[in-house]
């Protein structure tokens, strides 16, 4: 398979950081975006040092991820793969939560995408790209105490299937739909009785790996079809 010129947030750690590591080492240029340069530097490290390049950029900062994404396009020519990965979740009952770390959710999980695709649209169509998007389980199901996560979710999964409609002829579009995935992602949480009660359940989740091969995986598959959606769940056996 040729050499692919993918663009990725939240690539500092979980599945991001794996995802540059294995796309990488597939033989692609991987251009990272995350907020946290100390990390962006460690993942750096762990990649072949002709195949990454990384910027610290906010998602939620539209004109730093327009500029960010073109200047990846200046370099490399443009893009090939758009992978949205930045996201986080705070889990809390509604009737607890915070109304900023609700915007926050939506700032990131669909704000922070919709900078990212809207910058990255241009080359993406002119290169009959893909698109890659993270979704979760939660992007169909809801469950207590992450609503407004959920609803999150569920706009990536529209956002999409709009694509997937829209762009028929000139992208691919895959929606990865994980369940737990052990990284530091229950963190987040404040409540720390909840944070804590989650924690083992994230534990005793996937790899972040393992997603990461999903993503390379639904790229590979280029020119035999299109995985339009894959849902991966912990194997509790």
């Amino acid at each position: 398979m040729k050499s692919l010129r993918i663009l990725l947030t939240g690539g500092s750690s979980g599945i991001g950081a794996a995802t540059a590591k294995v796309l990488t080492e597939a033989g692609h240029r991987v251009s990272v975006l995350a907020r946290n340069t100390e990390s962006l530097e460690r993942v750096a490290r762990a990649c072949p040092s002709d195949r990454i390049r990384y910027e610290k950029v906010d998602v939620t900062d539209e004109e730093a991820v327009k500029k960010t994404v073109q200047a990846a396009i200046n370099e490399w020519g443009g893009i090939d793969v758009c992978i949205p990965n930045a996201g986080l979740g705070i889990f809390a009952p509604l009737k607890d939560a915070s109304l900023s770390d609700w915007k926050t959710m939506v700032d990131v999980n669909i704000g922070g995408v919709l900078n990212t695709l809207h910058a990255c649209l241009p080359s993406l169509v002119e290169n009959k790209g893909h698109v890659i998007q993270i979704g979760s389980i939660a992007a169909r199901n809801v469950f207590p105490n992450s609503g407004i996560y959920c609803a999150t979710k569920h706009a990536v999964l529209a956002i999409s299937e709009s694509l997937r409609l829209e762009f028929r002829d000139e992208l691919a579009v895959t929606t990865i739909n994980p369940g737990a995935v052990d990284t530091s992602f229950i963190d987040q949480t404040k409540d720390d009785e909840l944070r804590e009660n989650y924690r083992p359940q994230f534990e005793q989740g996937m790899q972040p790996e393992f997603i990461a091969d999903a993503i390379a995986f639904a790229i590979a598959s280029g020119g035999r079809g299109v995985f339009s959606e894959m849902t991966m769940r912990p194997d509790r056996r």
